[in-house]
């Protein structure tokens, strides 16, 4: 089992029985349930049948966008299954945490804005591949 990069945490796919996926950190389990913290949603977009690029995943906020609430607790009667996230995938959701919170931080007023208006896909994706080089580029 492997951990992120960040605060020694490992993440957690969770696929839910009304078909939902997301990802979060696990932050307690318990017998009837588990708690997550800032879970995202997982959505696998696929690509026109003219295109040749391949699917993408897109992440979202799960409830926050309606809660200022960071935990959550989901029923284990809820859960169809779960797994570790993987490496690349735990590295891109922890770069989403930081672009997220960067944009709160920045947006405390209320803003009719979206994260998902203000970057776009190439910047998420640039900014994403700069940090996967310089990772790789670190000295273990």
């Amino acid at each position: 089992m492997h951990s992120s990069l960040k605060n020694d945490t490992t993440y957690k796919v969770i696929k839910l029985i009304n078909g939902e996926t997301i990802i979060a950190s696990l932050t307690s389990d318990d017998v009837n349930d588990i708690e997550v913290q800032e879970p995202l949603l997982m959505t696998v977009e696929m690509p026109d049948v003219d295109s040749n690029d391949g699917e993408s995943l897109n992440l979202s906020r799960w409830i926050e966008p309606h809660t200022e609430q960071k935990y959550f607790k989901i029923t284990k009667s809820s859960i169809v299954t779960t797994a570790v996230a993987s490496i690349g995938l735990s590295s891109y959701y922890e770069y989403f945490i930081d672009k997220l919170h960067a944009w709160q931080d920045d947006n405390d007023e209320f803003d009719l804005k979206t994260y998902e208006e203000d970057y776009t896909d190439e910047e998420i994706y640039e900014d994403l591949l700069n940090s996967l080089e310089a990772i790789s580029k670190a000295i273990h």
